[in-house]
């Protein structure tokens, strides 16, 4: 009888890939020294000079099987409408998944876990308006079921400007958007 052959891998092949175990979405407090903030980058800086804390959401998809200080996974960026009541309308502003964890589907589980979130907060429709370079993102909401909406947009109380020296020109832009 022959002895199995050990199987040997390449000398720098890389590691073998291991799944996440119990992930977790969390909602976090907006601000720069957050869970998640590296994750979103300068986007989160942003957004807070433009909106109030309390219309800001900021949720990181956690990974329970890793230490608790352990940086989160993945990072997505929100504004939702007036605070006192139940927002009708939420902006995506920034989403990503941290570098060493992207190919693995943890988008996908952030942007599903998210939108459940958000319906169940009663949150109604989702709007992103893609920038240069978004088009990973891009993809990933049209296959989630974002549309783009042109002429839909925003109704003029929910409107606002972004500086006293950029011309209003939301309403007019290419947003994507999704019903919940």
């Amino acid at each position: 009888m022959s002895s199995p052959s050990k199987k040997r891998r390449p000398r720098y092949a890389a590691p073998p890939r291991t799944s996440p175990g119990t992930l977790l979405l969390r909602e976090v407090p907006a601000h720069a020294g957050a869970p998640g903030a590296r994750i979103i980058g300068p986007a989160l800086e942003h957004v807070l000079r433009e909106a109030p804390a309390a219309r800001c959401r900021l949720y990181v998809l956690t990974d329970l099987g890793r230490p608790a200080a352990a940086a989160p996974l993945a990072a997505a960026l929100l504004e939702t409408g007036a605070p006192r009541h139940v927002p009708e309308w939420a902006v995506l502003h920034a989403f990503a998944v941290a570098v060493p964890h992207r190919g693995r589907g943890l988008g996908r589980r952030l942007l599903d876990d998210l939108l459940m979130e958000l319906r169940a907060d009663g949150v109604r429709a989702v709007w992103f308006l893609p920038g240069p370079g978004d088009d990973g993102l891009r993809a990933l909401l049209e296959s989630a079921g974002f549309r783009d909406d042109t002429n839909r947009a925003f109704s003029r109380e929910n409107e606002r400007t972004y500086g006293y020296d950029e011309p209003e020109i939301r309403p007019w832009a290419a947003w994507l958007f999704r019903e919940l």
